[in-house]
């Protein structure tokens, strides 16, 4: 079973990934739906941007804790994209810093612990991290 720490290192570099990716994204195609893609490169940003909160939101309900705001997001560049990547990993960090290796174990959501809903976070950011980056 992974620790709190090492799961938290797990989501830290699916970020550090999506940030390369968003840092390396073609703003004149950030409109534009790429081969194979439903969803153009600003509309997967934010999905995954947006998802940063949603996570951290589950994970403070399981610890009673208070959930971030989630605000609808309207990224029209790359660079707006990163600047609300800092505000996503910012806010969600003062959720997940808290969480101990007995916190895993805990229900968050419906049918899932809080060491799933963290392990859910970091793959999905890595997945979305490939998507954009064209990998």
């Amino acid at each position: 079973m992974a620790t709190a720490d090492e799961i938290r290192g797990q989501i830290e570099a699916s970020r550090t990934a999506l940030r390369g990716a968003l840092e390396g994204a073609d703003a004149g195609a950030w409109e534009q739906t790429l081969a194979g893609d439903e969803w153009t490169p600003r509309q997967t940003a934010e999905h995954v941007i947006g998802a940063e909160r949603f996570f951290a939101g589950r994970v403070a309900d399981a610890m009673l804790g208070k959930a971030p705001e989630r605000p609808e997001l309207a990224l029209a560049s790359p660079q707006d994209a990163l600047a609300a990547l800092d505000a996503a990993v910012e806010d969600a960090n003062r959720v997940i810093r808290y969480v101990e290796d007995r916190d895993l174990t805990k229900t968050a959501g419906e049918d899932s612990s809080i060491q799933a809903t963290l392990e859910m976070m970091a793959t999905h950011v890595a997945e979305h991290a490939t998507q954009l980056s064209g990998s």
